[in-house]
């Protein structure tokens, strides 16, 4: 009898450790996934926060802002040099400039930087009152403005470039020597391009070729070489 006890008893230990191995494994897949999905530095308000049509500004204004005269001087043209900038966006970009000025790219003009959510909220509802029905299926209908907290110019960490000699947002800046470099290299300096072409139906948002969001450089060499836009990334899409 004392026997028999003892090898139920291992049987229920063996089966209680089977159990837990099983349990440990399935805790380190979720955690591998989590680690994926939400790489380091994807906090509230870091360099990977997600502000799309359903992951509103969680704030009302960001913090580290620096006007865009403080962060550039005259060493790129600024539409509006009262306007301002994430302090470390602004010095990557900076050096973004110099290194294309260094290549034999010029001529480059920042067109907007941070918003307000209230400002962009006027925006998008002056884009309404003209074209009713705008934005109400951005993913099969993509749009160039968004709601006021979804937008990335909420936070600070998105530019607007264009250039002294191509002024127009739209698709042809592409082609432009300033479009060009930006695609192939912005990537080095910690700046994505935010909207590509082929990514509407994930972003709800047209391809902006004039539009480039800063993540950091690991994150944005990662994205670079995978293609993927910000929300495949981030395990969003």
């Amino acid at each position: 009898m004392e026997k028999r006890r003892k090898k139920i008893n291992r049987h229920v230990l063996s089966k209680r450790l089977a159990i837990a191995v099983l349990a440990l494994a399935v805790a380190a897949a979720i955690f591998l996934r989590l680690t994926r999905e939400t790489p380091a530095g994807a906090e509230a308000d870091g360099r990977l926060i997600l502000v799309n049509w359903t992951n509103p500004v969680p704030f009302d204004k960001p913090h580290g802002l620096v006007g865009l005269d403080e962060a550039f001087g005259d060493a790129v043209y600024l539409l509006n040099p009262e306007g301002s900038v994430n302090e470390e966006a602004g010095a990557a970009a900076l050096a973004m400039f110099e290194a294309a000025k260094k290549e034999g790219v010029t001529g480059f003009m920042i067109t907007t930087a941070y918003r307000s959510a209230s400002y962009q909220e006027e925006l998008y509802k002056a884009r309404r009152e003209r074209e009713p029905g705008y934005g109400d299926d951005p993913f099969n209908n993509p749009v160039k403005v968004l709601p006021g907290r979804c937008s990335e110019h909420t936070t600070g960490l998105a530019l607007d470039i264009l250039a002294e000699d191509y002024r127009s947002a739209d698709n042809g800046y592409a082609s432009t020597p300033q479009g060009k470099w930006l695609s192939e290299n912005a990537y080095r300096f910690g700046f994505i391009l935010r909207y590509p072409e082929g990514k509407e139906s994930i972003t709800g948002v047209i391809f902006e070729p004039w539009h480039f969001r800063y993540v950091g450089a690991d994150a944005a060499k990662e994205i670079y070489a995978s293609g993927e836009c910000l929300e495949e990334y981030l395990g969003q899409a």
